[in-house]
């Protein structure tokens, strides 16, 4: 499956992107796939790499976001059926914090009902469970009551890849206070077991995860007591002390506010700064890199190099480390985890759960089966390219028609000329220039010039512009009137005098060049021998100027 931020790469000429979706050969059929190229002009054996638009194959979440129809914080999925992001449960209860497990089976999250529904620190309120399912929402388990849920909040979950342990961020979030003290918890299934494994009653630790392999934690740690500012990332083996992720050493409003949000095999990604101006970042033992993803919540590693983050308006972005691969827009919730009532403004997490690809089968015209194509067309010709996904078929075709090789312009002074070709035809400001039909030009005044040439198959092209501005285009005569030469006889020096650069060459009676000099005011012939020279009078756009005669003779 080819990474979808690949689009189309030319090896001699990039070609602008516009996007052609493809249509519906089964009219029952939803969604659409595209390929990620128009309808463009190559010259021949143009290297050029076409590539099915694969964004829907990488747009199966599972997220928790309120619902705006029912007030309730619920679990959304993406329904392969519709295409469209759906909630999977329908009842009284609000349903937050989903985390689905490593083998795409169950989930598990946060189940309670308030008085008040989509608030959660609310001084009277029913109890709160953490429960499993199934994908569906089918099979609901509660595995254990949330202590004190009336003055106690479940900032964040995940789940053992072995879905023996569940890992938890809890503490006091009672509203208004907001003491903001909590601590990262491990429960045991199996023995009914709790564990706190911070135990730092003066700081708070919110966002947890679980390393791919079970032995490690990683968490948000907030250092500042009173207004909660998250400052650092943890990293925590066991039987070990936690190890400091990042440093946040620079005192800027913006620096200190710090989210996890995901932790793999190489590296850990957090969101750095205030809410309405964070930036999302990976870090791995080496180095630290900001990715391209705009403000918003949330983000996590896909495959390598694919990463995906909400963001304020609704969007799950697609990105690489280099840039924006695609953008999924949610049209059924509000917004990604804004929510004051539950999710403290500065948490700046939403956590996504991709649900792996879906099985796309794609036939090209050439045979290929790939996302991506490689081709190098010697003749206009039209690809087309089958998707068959979940059993309705899309296609989408792109025409390339191949032109002959563009001119080239060479400007040699102020003589502009191509050459291999039939025909020719000068332009000047996109005009046909009268008569203009060599090989050659010499242009007469300022503007832009270009050739429309015609090739021995007939197939006409048109060079790029090559601009001449007006002095340098100043026709022969102007330049002859603006050049004053005054003679003294008694030094031997004539005196020159003009309003632009002047080069000289000077000749004898027998052809032979004597002086040449550039960008002269003066001309000594002292250390001439008596005779008749020759001075010829160039600007410094090679153009031939006027010419005078001068006889030296001695006293």
């Amino acid at each position: 499956m080819a990474v979808i931020n690949l689009m189309m790469y030319l090896f001699k000429s990039l070609v602008p992107i516009l996007v052609y979706l493809l249509y519906a050969i089964d009219v029952s059929g939803q969604g659409s796939y595209q390929i990620m190229q128009h309808d463009t002009t190559l010259t021949p054996g143009t290297k050029l790499t076409l590539c099915i638009d694969s964004t829907k194959a990488y747009s199966n979440f599972i997220f928790s976001a309120k619902d705006p129809s029912t007030d309730r914080w619920t679990i959304w999925r993406r329904y392969s059926n519709t295409g469209k992001y759906e909630p999977i449960f329908n009842d009284s209860y609000n349903r937050m914090n989903v985390a689905v497990a490593q083998d795409k089976k169950e989930m598990l999250y946060v189940r309670y009902k308030p008085q008040k529904d989509g608030a959660m620190y609310m001084a009277t309120m029913d109890s709160a469970w953490v429960c499993k399912s199934d994908i569906d929402g089918y099979n609901e388990t509660a595995l254990f009551l949330v202590p004190q849920f009336n003055k106690n909040a479940i900032y964040d979950i995940d789940w053992s890849t072995d879905k023996k342990r569940v890992l938890y961020s809890y503490g006091n979030d009672e509203y208004p206070n907001l003491t903001r003290d909590g601590d990262i918890f491990e429960y045991i299934i199996a023995d009914k077991a709790i564990t706190n494994l911070t135990n730092d009653w003066q700081l708070w630790s919110k966002n947890c995860r679980y390393s791919p392999d079970g032995n490690a934690i990683a968490y948000s740690h907030f250092a500042n007591f009173w207004n909660a500012l998250p400052t650092d990332i943890f990293e925590q083996k066991k039987g070990q002390n936690r190890q400091e992720i990042t440093t946040a050493t620079n005192q800027d409003k913006y620096y200190q506010f710090c989210t996890l949000t995901d932790y793999t095999d190489q590296e850990i990604i957090f969101r750095r700064g205030l809410y309405f101006d964070n930036k999302l970042y990976t870090i791995n033992r080496n180095n630290e890199t900001q990715l391209p993803a705009p403000a918003g919540y949330g983000g996590i590693k896909i495959a390598n190099d694919l990463y995906a983050a909400t963001d304020f308006d609704n969007n799950i972005i697609l990105f690489t480390s280099k840039k924006v691969a695609g953008k999924i827009h949610i049209s059924g919730i509000n917004n990604f985890a804004k929510d004051n009532t539950y999710n403290f403004a500065l948490d700046c997490n939403t956590r996504l759960n991709w649900m792996e690809k879906q099985k796309v089968k794609v036939r090209w015209s050439n045979g290929d089966t790939a996302f991506t194509v490689n081709v190098q067309p010697s003749k206009s010709t039209t690809y087309y390219c089958k998707v068959t996904v979940n059993g309705t078929t899309y296609e989408d075709s792109i025409h390339i028609k191949i032109k002959g090789k563009i001119p080239q312009i060479t400007k040699n002074c102020l003589t502009l000329f191509t050459s291999g070709y039939r025909t020719y035809q000068w332009l000047h400001n996109k005009t046909a220039i009268q008569g203009a039909t060599d090989s050659t030009y010499k242009p007469q005044s300022g503007g832009s010039y270009a050739v429309m040439a015609t090739d021995k198959k007939g197939r006409t092209m048109t060079s790029e512009e090559i601009t001449i501005n007006d002095k340098e285009a100043d026709s022969t005569e102007m330049l002859n009137q603006q050049i004053k030469i005054i003679a003294d006889p008694s030094t031997s020096r004539l005196k020159i005098e003009a309003p632009f650069i002047l080069n000289i060459v000077i000749i004898n009676d027998r052809g032979q060049t004597v002086i040449q000099q550039n960008n002269i005011n003066e001309i000594d012939m002292n250390n001439l021998n008596d005779g008749v020279y020759d001075i010829l009078f160039y600007s410094n756009n090679c153009i031939k100027l006027r010419s005078k005669r001068v006889v030296k003779k001695s006293n």
